[in-house]
């Protein structure tokens, strides 16, 4: 059977985890490709100033990690209209950031093959301190998930996973430890730290790799739609599957059961 998916595509955390939430909106958005999304939340002007204000915080990070001077990426942070950005970029120094040492490769990006198929992640930052390697992930919510619903999302399976696909091409698997480190500006000094030992690897490429299977045979019926009524109030495709017109409000749109972990990996998906 012929795949609805190119040869290229690359399967990446945010895709793969559309997928799961609702195969429907997969459907629109990876292979319809459908445009004029309905709005993500009822304040968009807020819900666009906080993805925005997330973006810039990212690439004040990354300044930092390549090397520029501290002082002179807080006056970069000091000019950016959303005071909420310099208090971030402040408190990234006070906690995480002033931890950082050993070998840093931030906003790095790895792709890997598996099964055949092309799986990509980008990193906010992997960091390499003798055979320990700690990949750091930024995150700037309102509300900072539980442990065990991060532990839970595709990006702390598939992220370690590219990782150790990459490192085990050099070495031996026995020869490094991962690592993943989820850092939240509301609970700057409480950092969430998953394990990820060879056996929480291999239940992660079994799992994705079963999804990409899975994926790459569906045929368009077999997309169906979330059997969940309440999570379409916060997808941008509802409006397409007659489903609740409204969008959840930007407080609901945050909560933990429904939050979307995006990434720029989708860059990598090609058409």
């Amino acid at each position: 059977m012929t795949s609805l998916l190119p040869e290229t595509f690359v399967f990446t955390q945010s895709n793969l985890q559309s997928y799961v939430n609702c195969k429907a909106q997969f459907y629109l958005r990876y292979i319809e490709h459908f445009l004029w999304p309905a709005p993500a939340a009822d304040d968009m002007l807020a819900f666009e100033r906080d993805r925005l204000a997330g973006s810039r915080f990212h690439q004040l990070a990354h300044q930092y990690l390549l090397g520029i001077p501290a002082e002179i990426v807080t006056n970069n942070a000091a000019d950016k209209p959303d005071d909420r950005v310099l208090r971030w970029f402040e408190l990234f120094l006070r906690t995480v950031g002033r931890e950082l040492s050993g070998n840093l490769w931030p906003e790095h990006m790895l792709t890997a093959r598996l099964d055949g198929f092309i799986l990509g992640a980008k990193y906010d930052l992997i960091r390499q301190e003798e055979r320990i390697f700690t990949i750091y992930d930024w995150k700037t919510s309102r509300k900072k998930p539980s442990k065990d619903w991060l532990e839970a999302q595709l990006q702390s399976k598939i992220f370690p996973l590219v990782l150790n696909q990459e490192l085990s091409s050099r070495a031996g698997a026995d020869q490094f430890v991962i690592r993943m480190l989820y850092w939240e500006v509301t609970e700057p000094w409480d950092q969430i730290v998953l394990e990820c030992g060879p056996e929480k690897i291999e239940e992660s490429r079994k799992l994705v790799t079963s999804l990409i299977r899975q994926l790459n045979s569906a045929a368009p019926a077999d997309f169906s739609k979330t059997d969940d009524i309440r999570r379409c109030r916060y997808c941008v495709y509802r409006t397409y599957c007659n489903r609740p017109p409204e969008p959840a409000g930007l407080d609901d749109y945050l909560s933990e059961t429904y939050l979307v972990l995006e990434d720029e990996a989708e860059i990598l998906t090609s058409d």
